[in-house]
């Protein structure tokens, strides 16, 4: 596994799987792409919530790529990333410091079109496939 979809890039891909991110995405392996559990289940919870909920949990259920769970070693890095940046006032939300805390744990590419936020993560490698 070489990269770790962000929740924004993930729904690029199902909204349109011929666009950017699909084309980029097509270069590789299912395996070389992870999908966070925070992340499934910021999807999940999306799903639930639409007006086409049935569709939506089906278009989840069928993507191939592994759920990474959420260790401690992950729970460490997201823990001081979050320290980090409330000390200088730039904190991130609760879900995307878990998601970079994983990605750098893991020594993963975040795939993320949020790179305001996650540039502000020392030692997190990201990179937006929109463009």
């Amino acid at each position: 596994m070489r990269y770790l979809f962000d929740t924004n890039a993930l729904i690029a891909l199902l909204n349109d799987p011929a666009g950017l991110i699909g084309q980029r995405v097509r270069q590789y392996q299912p395996e070389d792409f992870g999908l966070s559990a925070i992340v499934a289940f910021e999807l999940y919870f999306g799903a639930h919530n639409s007006r086409r909920k049935a569709e939506n949990l089906k278009r989840l259920d069928g993507l191939h790529f592994e759920i990474v769970p959420f260790d401690l070693e992950d729970a460490q890095h997201a823990g001081e990333i979050r320290a980090e940046l409330e000390a200088v006032g730039t904190p991130i939300g609760a879900w995307d410091v878990q998601i970079a805390g994983q990605a750098r744990a893991r020594d993963l590419i975040l795939i993320s079109h949020n790179l305001r936020e996650f540039q502000r993560v020392s030692r997190l490698r990201v990179e937006s496939w929109q463009v």
